[in-house]
């Protein structure tokens, strides 16, 4: 009987569980279709079937990728940073990166730095930008980093905190204090050492790197140092070593060897107020505040500037070669978007720059419109390419068989109208949080969203900025309104003055009103209209019942007046015929008394005769 129990029990777990899993599936299964369903249904109508096909097969793919990972991480634990690499590098989404595509590089109780993979390692379409990286500094409050040099440029934006840096560059050392929207630069090859002067922050740094000497890769060469981090001093023989410092092997090993905490360390009070002095002892040279094309070798406040586009959806601030001299020789513009609650910014693409762009706070969405995707150029991510391939497979089965000439023919048409320009777009929409990147190639027009809870803070790292200029595409700046007349009817098939209507429509540039906040006040005002029509109605029927009740209390008042009158009448009538009632009982009175009197008075002569005779 136990021996029986026992075997039982197994079963019957393992029942349960096979039963739970299949429920938890089914449910999954019926909220993506929603999920579809509502990403869906702002497009255009003709483009809703479209979404919701491509909106299904990735869903599906997605969950294709979580079986496979899930069978993988049972085998293999938790997976490796390359098995990561490899399923983002499957993303529907080549131009939007999560924080799973960072890859942690510098590990220390008092830090950290991640870095972005190389981007022409994640998408073919990136090749552009192979020779930049993307990486993020964390570093605890009252830490010190400690003395390296990269073979990369290093543009580095503050996007929390403050603390001091320390460059030595041609032989002169120069300290400075940077602060929360400080923008810097670290040329390759100088010798940088930092720390967080803030006793109760972090300090977050978030940078791209250009990479000069092996495209995509970059390494941290640290002068002084020990175990870890490991110096290059003392990768040299020890010869080299006693020849180089005229000193003993045992005190370089001493030397080289003490140092093992890593590259981040914790730093004394006494250790902060020394590097921050010297910082404010260094000052900004000569030149600060900076004007236009100067030297400069400190760092730039884009906060304390006046923002390029600002109005109450949002501000945007800019620093480029003119108002920072060491973003020249790099080609590179940096900006800063807050974008407020419910608001987004108006489409556009620019013109000559490929912007790589790190959320630092908020929440939202990106839509960038990519024809690339959408013409199968991406075999590797792109739905159109993998449907190119099971064309190609479908079609070589078909031509063993008879009539597969006649359908390769039909697939190469297919595929030449794929390849017209203007026979559709893809566009990505990925969300947005802190630690997302994202990245918008040249031409691409891009809308970034933020959601009704918080203001999205986006800083960007425009590419070959120099002669860039920034279209857009919907505002008072729109570059459709420049149009002439007659260029309008013949692109839009409409009268030129019906397609003024629209682009004239929205008054605000740069940063406009978002989809939900529109729909909201679209909604009010909808809710406006139709209370003050209900207040109406409601007026119109209090006033009907008042009517009512007037005319019902004018009946009454009527019926009143009416009886009162016909009570009077009554009454009078009565007292009328009262009073004749009563005169006729007094002449029958005074006529029975008349004739009692007249019988007495008989009588009494009677009498009377009787008597005499």
């Amino acid at each position: 009987m136990a021996t029986t129990r026992a075997r039982t029990t197994p079963l019957i777990l393992l029942l349960l569980a096979t039963l739970l899993c299949a429920a938890a599936a089914s449910f999954s299964e019926d909220r993506e279709p929603w999920r579809c369903v509502r990403r869906c249904e702002d497009r255009p109508r003709h483009e809703r079937s479209r979404c919701l096909q491509q909106c299904r097969q990735e869903e599906r793919e997605e969950r294709g990728r979580h079986e496979l990972l899930g069978r993988r991480g049972d085998r293999r634990g938790e997976g490796s940073g390359d098995e990561r690499e490899q399923e983002q590098g499957q993303s529907r989404e080549p131009y939007v990166f999560g924080e799973r595509s960072f890859r942690r590089v510098v590990r220390s109780d008092q830090g950290s730095v991640w870095v972005l993979r190389p981007f022409h390692e994640a998408s073919k379409l990136l090749r552009g930008i192979r020779n930049y990286r993307v990486a993020v500094l964390e570093a605890n409050p009252r830490s010190f980093i400690v003395p390296s040099h990269t073979d990369a440029h290093c543009i580095c934006y503050v996007a929390q905190g403050e603390g001091v840096v320390t460059t030595i560059e041609n032989g002169e050392r120069r300290s400075y204090t940077i602060k929360e929207g400080d923008v810097f630069v670290a040329p390759a090859g100088t010798v940088t050492y930092l720390a967080n002067t803030d006793g109760r922050r972090k300090l977050v740094i978030a940078k791209i790197l250009h990479t000069i000497s092996v495209p995509g890769k970059f390494q941290f060469f640290f002068g002084p140092g020990g175990r870890n981090p490991e110096s290059i001093l003392s990768s040299f023989s020890k010869s080299v070593q006693r020849a180089a410092y005229k000193t003993s092997s045992d005190r370089l090993e001493r030397l080289f060897g003490k140092q093992d905490k890593g590259i981040i360390v914790r730093a004394s009070e006494e250790q902060v107020r020394e590097l921050r002095r010297h910082a404010s002892e260094g000052g900004h040279g000569p030149h600060w505040p900076l004007p236009p094309f100067s030297e400069s070798h400190g760092p730039y406040s884009l906060l304390d500037q006046r923002p390029r586009i600002a109005n109450r959806h949002g501000q945007l601030y800019e620093a480029d070669a003119r108002s920072y001299r060491d973003l020249a020789e790099h080609d590179v513009r940096v900006s800063l978007a807050n974008i407020s609650a419910g608001s987004m910014s108006a489409p556009f693409y620019n013109t000559r720059s490929i912007k790589i762009a790190y959320v630092l706070d908020g929440e939202g969405h990106v839509e960038i419109v990519c024809p690339h995707l959408a013409q199968g150029g991406e075999s590797e991510h792109g739905h159109s390419g993998r449907r190119s391939e099971r064309g190609r497979s479908r079609r070589s089965e078909e031509e063993q068989s008879e009539g597969g000439e006649e359908e390769q023919e039909q697939g190469q048409q297919q595929e030449e109208e794929q390849e017209q320009a203007g026979q559709g777009y893809h566009t990505i929409r990925a969300r947005l949080s802190r630690g997302t990147a994202f990245v918008v190639p040249v031409g691409h027009p891009v809308v970034e969203v933020a959601s009704q809870n918080s203001n999205l803070q986006i800083v960007c790292f425009e590419i070959r900025a120099e002669k860039n200029e920034k279209v857009f595409l919907a505002g008072a700046n729109n570059v459709l309104k420049k149009l002439d007349d007659a260029a309008k009817e013949l692109a839009f098939a409409a009268k030129a003055k019906e397609v003024d209507e629209v682009l004239d429509a929205q008054r605000e540039q740069g940063f406009l009103a978002g989809p939900e906040e529109r729909s909201r006040k679209e909604w009010e005002q909808e809710e406006g209209h139709g209370g003050r029509r209900g207040r109406r109605e409601e007026r119109e029927q209090e006033e009907e019942r008042q009517g009512r009740r007037g005319r019902r209390e004018e009946r009454e008042q009527e019926e009143q007046r009416e009886g009162q009158r016909g009570r009077k009448e009554r009454e009078q009538e009565e007292e009328r015929q009262g009073r004749h009632g009563r005169r006729e009982e007094r002449e029958q009175e005074e006529e029975r008394q008349g004739g009692r009197g007249g019988r007495r008075e008989e009588l009494a002569e009677a009498f009377l005769r009787m008597a005499t005779a």
